[in-house]
């Protein structure tokens, strides 16, 4: 599939059993039927793993897939969903994460893009360092498929060899418009379980503690060497040579 709108509908489709691939009934042998999967609702956070990895049968191996596949940071999946689903609310869902792996089966880096807010701008996690990212960073970078250095499309005909891409989403984070503002409601301290905070309230005594002893030590060890070169300075002579 060359999209997510067109990976849903290939999820839905209705498989027809008849013929030599008649359904077996119990109690009433081969019959005509029809197999698929309905939605009957989707959650409030919806994640999408993207196959990327796969056991190839000529190989013997799993091989990782960078074929290209397109994603949006807007979808509709109201038509995926059963006819009596729940539509008092539109099934909206807004891109807000990206999981994103760079590199081939046998190793590479992971990092994360993430939209914290509906205000807040795209942000790139990648290990210690968070940097703001463009709307480009976030899909066509991460789509896959072969690139070609930013050459436009009406001259990559003319190129003998496109550079694979080896950096693509794995996984998709999305969230129903409706429930944006719960779910990504602000921070309060009353979100934190009180075990939590009783442990963080712990860590932090145990490493100011820590910190103190550190400091006294410090302290000690400066006073005992100051003390040494007092006891010793009777045994040195400071002389000038002209």
């Amino acid at each position: 599939m060359k999209n997510l709108y067109e990976s849903f509908k290939d999820y839905v489709a209705v498989e027809m059993l008849d013929g030599e691939n008649k359904y077996q009934a119990e109690g009433f042998g081969l019959q005509d039927a029809k197999k698929g999967i309905i939605f009957e609702s989707f959650p409030p956070v919806l994640h999408l793993q993207l196959k990327r990895f796969e056991y190839d049968i000529q190989r013997d191996a799993m091989v990782k897939i960078n074929d290209r596949h397109e994603f949006p940071f807007e979808i509709d999946l109201d038509e995926f969903l059963d006819s009596n689903a729940d539509r008092s609310q539109p099934w909206v869902y807004k891109l807000h994460g990206v999981l994103v792996h760079s590199g081939d089966l046998h190793g590479g880096h992971y990092f994360a893009l993430i939209k914290p807010d509906r205000e807040t701008r795209w942000l790139k996690f990648d290990d210690d360092r968070v940097t703001p990212v463009t709307d480009k960073e976030v899909l066509e970078e991460n789509f896959g498929g072969e690139a070609l250095n930013g050459i436009p499309p009406s001259l990559q005909r003319n190129q003998v060899r496109a550079m694979k891409r080896f950096t693509n989403a794995y996984m998709l984070v999305y969230i129903r418009e409706s429930a944006i503002n719960e779910v990504l409601a602000p921070f309060t301290d009353e979100d934190t379980p009180p075990h939590l905070s009783r442990l963080n309230f712990k860590l932090n005594k145990h490493f100011l503690n820590r910190f103190s002893e550190r400091r006294l030590d410090e302290e000690r060890l400066q006073i005992e060497a100051k003390k040494r070169e007092r006891e010793e300075q009777h045994l040195f002579l400071t002389a000038k040579v002209q």
